[in-house]
């Protein structure tokens, strides 16, 4: 590692640990106004994205520069691609925020579905969507695409059987 960062952290304090729950005695004025800036320009920034970005959160707040906090990395590039038209919704009333930064933290979000995520197995195809494909196979010509269609129909048929 170079030198820079020994230097940088090389410094430690010659006071001894303490519990969180000291660090929140000393001034809970403060972190609670810190987390309800946080949680205001989550809320902020989710209403100008869309639906399957509203999963991204604050990570970090330093200065004119925002970090989001991201489950993966397609949400990741889907974000960057909107970080222009972000900055200006987020600088509307008055220029705040320069920079938006993304991190990849996928161990915040268990549970978060990836997107393009294609459920297997499922309830199949309705009873609609058996019709179209009937009579769609009936219009074809003998062929790949006629034979995929019938073994899928057959497959799908079988499933409602059961």
């Amino acid at each position: 590692m170079s030198r820079a960062f020994f230097r940088r952290f090389s410094t430690r304090s010659s006071e001894p640990a303490s519990p969180i729950t000291g660090w929140l005695k000393q001034d809970p004025q403060q972190l609670l106004s810190t987390a309800q800036r946080y949680i205001q320009l989550e809320q902020r920034i989710q209403r100008q994205l869309p639906s399957f970005l509203h999963n991204c959160k604050v990570a970090h707040i330093d200065r004119q520069s925002i970090t989001l906090a991201v489950p993966s990395a397609a949400h990741a590039t889907k974000l960057r691609q909107m970080i222009p038209s972000l900055l200006q919704a987020l600088n509307q009333p008055t220029p705040q925020f320069t920079q938006i930064q993304i991190q990849i933290q996928s161990v915040l979000f268990t549970g978060v579905e990836p997107l393009g995520h294609v459920q297997q197995g499922g309830a199949g195809i309705n009873e609609t969507g058996l019709a179209a494909f009937e009579q769609l196979g009936q219009s074809l010509e003998q062929g790949p695409l006629a034979n995929a269609v019938e073994r899928l129909l057959k497959r799908h048929k079988n499933k409602k059987a059961e």
